[in-house]
C-alpha cells in the first residue's frame, strides 16, 4: 500500500509538472514577445542577488555561489561573488574583466565566442528584446504557471550551448531563472550546466557608471 501510495504521488506530481508546461505558440507567443519587450525596455538599471549553481558530469554535487547582479542599459552587467570566495565579473560593451584577489584580467568579448554569446543572452533577458536572437536560434514559449518559460535553442550546433532557459515572471517580465546547457564533451553522456536564480530584484535604482568600469 505504502509503495503505491508513493508511485501515485510521482505520478501526480510528473504529470502536474506536464501540465504546467503548456506550450505557446503563433500569435499568442508574438503578443507575449511584445508584452516582454515593452515591460523591459522601461528598466534603465537592475539590482538584484543571485545564486549560481555550476552541474558538471562525474561530481557529486553542483558548484554553489552566491553574490549581487548590476546592470545598467547599454551592455553594462557586474556580477559580484560573495561565496564560496569573492570575485568580480564585469562587462561593459565588448569588454570582459575578471579580478579577484587583488589580480585582474581584461578580455574583448568579440574574441571570445563563449563571452560573447552570453552577453548577447544577457542583454536580451535585460532588455526583453528576445526577437533579436531569432537569426541565430529558435525560441520557444511555455506557459509555467506563475512564470513563462523561454526554451532557446541554436539554429546550427555549435560547440559549446546545446540551450538556454530562461523563466520570467508573468507579472512583471522579470528575469528570476536562466540556465545555460553546454554540448556534451566527447565520451560524455550528459550535459554540463550552469543555473542562475535571482532575487530581491530592484529596478530604476541609481548605478554609478564608475561601478562597471574596465581599466
Amino acid at each position: 500500500m505504502k509503495k503505491a501510495i508513493i508511485l501515485l504521488s510521482i505520478l501526480w506530481g510528473m504529470s502536474n509538472a506536464a501540465l504546467a508546461q503548456k506550450p505557446i505558440t503563433g500569435s499568442e507567443a508574438t503578443k507575449i514577445e511584445t508584452e516582454i519587450e515593452q515591460q523591459t525596455s522601461q528598466i534603465l538599471t537592475l539590482e538584484n542577488k543571485f545564486k549560481q549553481e555550476k552541474h558538471m558530469n562525474g561530481m557529486s554535487k553542483n558548484l554553489v555561489s552566491t553574490g549581487t547582479m548590476r546592470y545598467k542599459k547599454n551592455g553594462k552587467v557586474r556580477l559580484d561573488y560573495v561565496t564560496p570566495f569573492k570575485y568580480e565579473l564585469t562587462v561593459n560593451g565588448d569588454k570582459v574583466k575578471m579580478a579577484t584577489n587583488g589580480k585582474k584580467n581584461i578580455y574583448n568579448a568579440s574574441s571570445n565566442p563563449g563571452m560573447q554569446e552570453m552577453q548577447k543572452m544577457l542583454s536580451a533577458s535585460m532588455t526583453g528584446d528576445i526577437a533579436a536572437l531569432k537569426s541565430k536560434y529558435t525560441i520557444s514559449y511555455f506557459d509555467n504557471g506563475s512564470t513563462y518559460l523561454i526554451k532557446i535553442k541554436p539554429i546550427k550546433p555549435n560547440k559549446m550551448i546545446q540551450e538556454i532557459e530562461m523563466e520570467l515572471n508573468k507579472s512583471d517580465k522579470m528575469l528570476i531563472r536562466m540556465r545555460l546547457t553546454e554540448v556534451a564533451k566527447a565520451g560524455k553522456t550528459g550535459n554540463d550546466y550552469t543555473e542562475y536564480t535571482f532575487s530581491d530584484t530592484k529596478k530604476n535604482t541609481t548605478i554609478d557608471d564608475s561601478v562597471f568600469a574596465i581599466e
